[in-house]
């Protein structure tokens, strides 16, 4: 039975704690809006917590936890609890904090500035790290048992909801010198030149992709930034899927039906891994920022807690 099902999910909650060290939510500010499907036996925001909670908890595993995806950590630097990052105060505790949104107001145009965990574009999870010696914030996004992107897609930027996206997206892109443009859109005058698939924003209707858009522009709007003395220089977006997710992580060409330029990518009956057609969407130097894998697989180098660490492998390791 995988351990994204539903069944299983149900069963092993039935028998144990949703979260296993309930003092984990101490560490969030209570400013934070935890998402309503917590107490859901499939809850991503229940997992992450329960993971990232042990890396709270026992921080000396953090660097080989994420060196599980290839992102080689030098130093950990302690979070400076009551930041101030535009107006937001973040009073969390720990070096991992949860729920992270930048400043105050939405830097990437969104109209709801309601605060920490919902409405807007927010991270499940935030590390200020040092990597090839430079302060970099780790910016982390979880997926558990999500399947939801396989229903009948919706075009994020048709009508007139979707003029006000593109506006507030195209806003911020166009600031951008070639070198700092992040997605491999070409120039008129290239396309037919290049080979390039004529992407465009378009093709971020996909939502999974809909949300790594966002969460590129947050992170480039945000870097460089000040959190109190400590001088943030560069960043990292890790999305991370657990393995037995197979629907999340195939991308089959019913769902690019609003994206035309990925459209081209694939052949007529083929399927893609997400991870690698985002890839393809993002440039070479983004893709160097661009950190992905799975969460459930890197449970095995934990070792520290035993009983906690049983937990975690009966739960979610496949």
């Amino acid at each position: 039975m995988k351990k994204t099902s539903k069944e299983y999910q149900t069963q092993f909650v039935e028998s144990h704690p949703q979260l296993y060290d309930k003092s984990v939510k101490d560490t969030i500010s209570s400013s934070v809006i935890l998402h309503s499907n917590i107490e859901s036996p499939g809850s991503s925001a229940a997992a992450c917590l329960n993971v990232l909670g042990y890396l709270n908890l026992h921080q000396e595993e953090i660097f080989a936890f994420f060196r599980c995806f290839d992102l080689k950590i030098e130093r950990v630097i302690p979070f400076p609890t009551g930041a101030n990052v535009g107006g937001e105060i973040y009073d969390d505790r720990g070096p991992i904090v949860f729920e992270w949104i930048g400043p105050k107001n939405s830097p990437i145009n969104e109209v709801c500035n309601s605060g920490r965990g919902i409405y807007r574009t927010c991270f499940d999870a935030f590390l200020l790290a040092e990597i090839d010696g430079k302060v970099t914030q780790i910016l982390i996004e979880w997926k558990f048992t999500e399947k939801k992107y396989n229903r009948r897609e919706i075009c994020y930027f048709a009508g007139l909801s979707g003029m006000q996206r593109l506006w507030r997206y195209s806003d911020i892109l166009i600031r951008y010198q070639d070198e700092e443009f992040p997605f491999r859109f070409e120039k008129l005058k290239d396309i037919g030149h290049t080979g390039c698939p004529y992407l465009g924003l378009s093709d971020c209707s996909y939502e999974p992709f809909y949300q790594l858009l966002r969460m590129t522009l947050l992170a480039k709007e945000t870097t460089p930034i000040f959190l109190s003395d400590v001088n943030v220089e560069d960043y990292r977006i890790v999305h991370l899927i657990h393995s037995d997710n197979e629907k999340l992580l195939t991308v089959q060409r019913e769902h690019l039906q609003y994206s035309p330029g990925l459209l081209n990518v694939l052949d007529a009956n083929a399927s893609k891994n997400l991870h690698e057609l985002w890839k393809m969407v993002i440039t070479e130097k983004e893709n160097k920022r661009f950190v992905c894998g799975f969460w459930d697989k890197a449970i095995s180098v934990l070792q520290e807690d035993a009983d906690y660490v049983k937990y975690l492998r009966d739960r979610y390791v496949s």
